[in-house]
C-alpha cells in the first residue's frame, strides 16, 4: 500500500511514472536524472461541453475533459507553466493560470465557475498529519448554487457546511477521518437537512490514503448539469 513506504521514494518514482491520467494525458519525456511535477486534474466549469487542457501552449490530452472530470499525474519538469483550460475543437480559452512549479512536488489544477467567467486554482497539495490507518480527504464544492453542503461517506457524516470554492477558501491539506477505514458510498446534502444532491456508489476507499472528493453542477439540473459527487485518489 502507498502509505506504507517510504514517501521519499514515491517522490522518486515520479521520474519513470509512464503514463498520466490512466493513460489519457501524455507525459513527459523524462531520463531518470531529470526531476518533475506531478499534477491531478479535476474540471468543475458548469458546461454541457468539455474543454481541453494545454501546458505552455501545447495540447496535453488526447481526449476532452468533461465537467466533472478527474485524472492524476500528468508530469512536467519544474519551473514556470500555464495551464489553458479551452473550449474543445476551438481556441477560447475558459480558464487560464500561470504559476511556477517546484519539481518533486504534487499539485492539484481545479476549475470551478462557469464558461463565461471559469477560473482555475492550483493547490500544492499537502500531506501533513495523514493517517496510515484511516481514510484521509479533503473535498471541494465547485457547484456555483448549491449554498452549503454536509458530505457522507457510508451515510457517516464527516463534514459539514462546506461551501462554494469561488467565495470561500481551498485546503491543501487532508483530513484523517476518526474510526473511518474503508467506505463504498460518497453522499451530498444541503447543509443541515437530509435533502441529497448527489450520491456515488461503488466507490472503493481504503484506509491510509489521500482522497480529494469534489461536487460539480448546477443544483436542481436533471440534464447533463446535474449535480454529481465524486472523488479521485491523491499521489504522495
Amino acid at each position: 500500500m502507498a502509505t506504507k513506504t517510504n514517501r521519499l521514494w514515491a517522490i522518486a518514482a515520479l521520474v519513470v511514472i509512464g503514463t498520466g491520467f490512466t493513460a489519457c494525458l501524455k507525459s513527459v519525456d523524462t531520463t531518470p536524472s531529470r526531476p518533475v511535477a506531478a499534477f491531478a486534474v479535476i474540471n468543475g466549469i458548469v458546461s454541457s461541453v468539455a474543454v481541453d487542457f494545454y501546458d505552455n501552449g501545447s495540447k496535453a490530452t488526447s481526449v476532452v475533459l468533461p465537467m466533472g472530470f478527474a485524472g492524476r499525474n500528468y508530469q512536467a519538469y519544474g519551473g514556470q507553466h500555464k495551464f489553458d483550460f479551452v473550449k474543445t475543437t476551438t481556441s477560447t480559452v475558459w480558464a487560464t493560470s500561470t504559476l511556477t512549479y517546484d519539481s518533486l512536488q504534487y499539485y492539484t489544477l481545479v476549475t470551478y465557475g462557469d464558461s463565461s467567467a471559469a477560473n482555475v486554482r492550483a493547490i500544492r497539495d499537502d500531506f501533513t498529519g495523514i493517517s496510515n490507518t484511516n481514510i484521509n480527504i479533503r473535498f471541494f464544492n465547485l457547484s456555483p448554487n448549491s449554498g452549503a453542503v454536509d458530505l457522507y461517506l457510508s451515510d457517516t457524516k464527516v463534514d459539514s457546511n462546506l461551501t462554494y470554492v469561488g467565495s470561500s477558501s481551498v485546503s491543501t491539506l487532508f483530513k484523517p477521518l476518526t474510526g473511518i477505514s474503508t467506505a463504498s458510498t460518497i453522499k451530498v446534502t444541503t447543509a443541515g437537512s437530509k435533502t441529497v444532491l448527489a450520491t456515488f456508489n461503488g466507490a472503493s476507499m481504503q484506509g491510509g490514503y489521500a482522497y480529494t472528493l469534489f461536487l460539480a453542477g448546477m443544483k436542481d439540473s436533471v440534464g447533463p448539469l446535474k449535480p454529481a459527487v465524486s472523488y479521485i485518489q491523491s499521489l504522495y
